[in-house]
């Protein structure tokens, strides 16, 4: 199977096109990001890296998985690494592991367009499209999740569509395989497991017992994985944990930082506080879980009047945010600065409840709809370079600019691509994938209530799919979806 698509002439061009565009990203963005000593080596670290890397360096002391708040997905091609070499080579590793599978996933991505019926011109506009995605490739030199999800949910898909179109049981374990690592990476999508392990109960034509043992044959790289994941848990916490064990890091649950996030998403705030428009900057947060106030300036910060309610008065927030500097004195004692946490985390939750009750049409509706507006405006991010760049040259405002039209033009596009496909598409796959896209966009906003916007990267590429199909159906009349005649 792949020894014939290896063979194929269009698959030399789509690597030819990954190798030039995603592989110049990775040149000019190592050099932006990359090579300015970090601990981990070449690559650009963040507030969320040791989190990542140093729970595989206490379990090669022998301390064990800890802390253990996330799950070891990221961690697991460190470890493999570090047996061999420093966490500075391991860290430089998995930046090069990253680019590698990006320029992967932009043909593999080409490919499944393939599969559900684009011809070879129209699969080549949208691997030089996803090639030219720079918002998806500054994440191959930084050590966040994004890049290695983001080509996992593209491998998982093209394995899914292949066993649709082929039954090939080797194309469903690989799928499977791979939307197991990227659950392992982000766990929200464990939600997009279920739903691809559902289309198969749906789409295969075949008995009910036939689908359902190829179901569980999709499922079963995950259940070996989250299996020993949770026997792991169970001995160290004494609790069922199938996924992640907490959702937050332990310095940032023992902070301010956390109530006051947690009022901003209950209702619809920035509470980004390395933004220098976000809401939490007003409650004098910004320099994250720490608590010190700082000196970063903020761009044109108000009172969140949004949050205002009978019982939310702007002097009582006014009061709210008085507290912490407080709790930022230095020379605070620690018996007095915990009982400063504690009257910022009650005051939250009290402001939380009764948010909730007497503004509830805010509560459920237009605080995630804020979230949402945030997140599409790309809340956190800023351009593909620094400001202002390291390197500074005539590529900069293009490629900035490029980004800004790419990002617009997926979202409005692509969203409305996935609407008028899962309305109107007649193959069930595709009109499954613009369920999954839809699903992938929103739940972070709607059912999370999160807004930081590389949470949305990994969808990137199946908004561009949906867009490139529902441009395809809109010019003809064939049946968008359909097998292809090359067969995977």
């Amino acid at each position: 199977m792949w020894t014939r698509w290896l063979l194929q002439r269009r698959t030399w061009a789509w690597l030819a096109i990954a190798l030039v565009l995603r592989g110049g990203y990775f040149a000019l963005f190592i050099q932006e990001h990359g090579l300015h000593g970090a601990w981990y080596g070449w690559g650009a670290e963040n507030g969320d890296t040791p989190g990542y890397f140093e729970p595989i360096d206490a379990y090669l002391r022998g301390e064990g998985y800890r802390p253990d708040f996330r799950m070891p997905g990221y961690g697991l091609p460190y470890l493999l690494a570090r047996l061999y070499t420093t966490p500075q080579g391991a860290g430089t590793a998995i930046i090069f592991l990253q680019a590698a599978l990006g320029i992967l996933s932009v043909m593999v991505l080409a490919r499944s367009l393939r599969l559900l019926g684009a011809g070879d011109r129209l699969a080549t506009v949208g691997c030089v499209a996803y090639a030219l995605l720079g918002r998806v490739a500054v994440y191959d030199v930084c050590w966040f999740t994004e890049s290695f999800c983001t080509s996992a949910l593209i491998l998982a898909v093209h394995g899914w569509l292949a066993h649709l179109r082929t039954g090939s049981l080797r194309m469903l374990s690989w799928s499977g395989a791979w939307a197991a690592w990227a659950v392992f990476l982000k766990p929200v999508f464990a939600l997009w497991l279920v739903l691809l392990a559902a289309g198969i109960l749906l789409l295969v034509r075949a008995s009910l017992r036939r689908r359902a043992v190829l179901a569980a044959l999709f499922l079963l790289p995950f259940a070996l994985a989250d299996g020993w994941w949770m026997r792991r848990n169970w001995i160290m916490h004494g609790a069922l944990v199938p996924l992640s064990h907490g959702t937050i890091m332990p310095e940032l649950a023992r902070s301010p930082m956390y109530p006051l996030m947690r009022l901003l998403q209950a209702t619809g705030g920035n509470y980004l506080h390395w933004d220098p428009s976000a809401h939490i900057r007003w409650f004098n947060m910004r320099e994250g879980p720490r608590g010190a106030p700082g000196k970063r300036k903020d761009r044109g910060v108000e009172m969140p009047s949004f949050a205002l309610s009978p019982g939310i008065t702007g002097d009582s927030l006014r009061t709210l945010a008085a507290e912490m500097p407080r709790y930022s004195d230095p020379s605070l004692h620690y018996t007095e600065r915990s009982a400063v946490l504690r009257r910022i985390t009650d005051r939250c939750e009290r402001y939380i409840r009764t948010y909730r009750t007497e503004r509830p049409w805010q509560y459920q509706v237009m605080a995630r709809w804020r979230l949402t507006v945030l997140f599409f405006n790309k809340a956190g991010l800023g351009g593909l370079f620094g400001e202002p760049p390291r390197r500074p040259g005539p590529l900069v405002s293009p490629l900035n600019l490029l980004d800004t039209l790419m990002h617009w033009g997926l979202l409005v596009g692509g969203l409305g691509g996935s609407l008028l496909l899962l309305a109107r598409g007649r193959e069930r796959s595709l009109r499954w994938l613009a369920l999954l896209t839809l699903v992938g966009v929103l739940v972070y906003p709607w059912g999370l209530r999160l807004c930081e916007g590389r949470y949305l990267v990994p969808m990137l590429p199946f908004l561009l799919m949906m867009l490139t199909l529902a441009m395809l159906r809109g010019s003809r009349r064939t049946r968008v979806g359909q097998p292809v005649a090359e067969r995977t």
